[in-house]
């Protein structure tokens, strides 16, 4: 994938201002039905075959740019890392086709474009307490706010991730993510593309025949790992508010946690809060060979640790 849609998870931050209540992930607790979600629409192209990069980001810098920023390590501990950059480090795979925007789901009325997708061990949603080996995040980012808005992917609802828990169970593998975890690239010195790819059926995968029907917890949260915005000139596109210049030391927005390079995420241990959650609530069942493959890439796991939720409403979908 072109490096301007990587970039795009990072859009600018300058317009957003939401409480730090609904940091993500979350320990899912306590749910309010929802008899009438919003609807998913025009999600065909899910059924098609598409071409994935793999990527293992482990080396991927967070400081770039125009970034100052020492970003802090642990040299001890059960996520001990040396390189700040290593413990966000995850198998991503990610879409040549996002600036066509396919595939995509149109969600409440609005088109989403598949950017990417990763994982994280173990996984970062918990429900009623409980983890699961793995999760994986689809993400999407909304057409419109690439496209017209002013300030970007700056909006609560400017990215969607679509999130399944998996977990291993028994001998035989999930053929439809055989061909994924063969894939998992080693790690390199900056977290460069492998130069491998990778063709499935993302419906098939995600084994949701529609996802109208499938119970799914739903909340507006954020990213769950810092990110730089210090690049974000490179893909403004149609967008007329610089990103970058309201985010740079001296800026009235500077202070703000929601702006700013990755060391002040870090530091104030607030990330971007520009996602609308869905979690569907049936894991993916895997074996316990494909969820050893992703273990063995990264040991130390690579999930952030559940967040309060302040009061924030997590609503329950379809459950049926």
């Amino acid at each position: 994938m072109k490096r301007i849609f990587t970039i795009l998870i990072a859009m600018c931050l300058t317009t957003l201002v939401i409480a730090q209540q609904t940091q993500t992930p979350i320990n899912i607790t306590t749910i309010t039905a929802q008899p009438s979600p919003a609807q998913f629409t025009l999600y065909s192209g899910l059924n098609a075959t598409f071409t994935f990069s793999t990527q293992n980001t482990t080396n991927a810098q967070f400081c770039q740019g125009t970034d100052t920023c020492t970003l802090p390590t642990a040299s001890t501990g059960p996520n001990a890392y040396t390189v700040s950059n290593t413990r966000w480090g995850t198998y991503k795979l990610n879409n040549p086709n996002a600036g066509s925007c396919s595939p995509s789901v149109t969600f409440n009325g609005l088109q989403y474009c598949l950017l990417e997708f990763h994982f994280h061990g173990p996984s970062e949603h918990w429900v009623n307490n409980s983890a699961t080996d793995l999760e994986v995040h689809f993400v999407y980012f909304k057409l419109d706010d690439f496209n017209s808005s002013p300030t970007g992917l700056c909006n609560a609802d400017s990215l969607l991730v679509l999130g399944q828990r998996m977990v291993g169970n028994g001998a035989t593998p999930n053929s439809a993510w055989t061909s994924v975890f063969n894939a998992i690239p080693a790690v390199n010195n900056t977290g460069a593309y492998s130069g491998q790819t990778v063709s499935f059926n993302i419906a098939s995968m995600m084994g949701i025949a529609n996802f109208n029907t499938a119970p799914s917890y739903r909340y507006s949260g954020g990213l769950t790992a810092p990110i730089s915005i210090a690049t974000l000139g490179l893909a403004q596109g149609n967008q007329t508010t610089s990103c970058v210049a309201n985010t740079k030391p001296g800026s009235p927005y500077a202070s703000n946690l929601w702006w700013g390079n990755p060391q002040r995420q870090l530091t104030q241990g607030a990330y971007p809060q520009v996602v609308s959650w869905v979690l569907f609530r049936q894991p993916i069942q895997l074996s316990v060979a494909q969820v050893q493959q992703f273990k063995t890439a990264f040991p130390d796991g690579n999930a952030r640790a559940v967040q309060p939720n302040g009061g924030a409403t997590v609503y329950f979908a379809n459950p049926n």
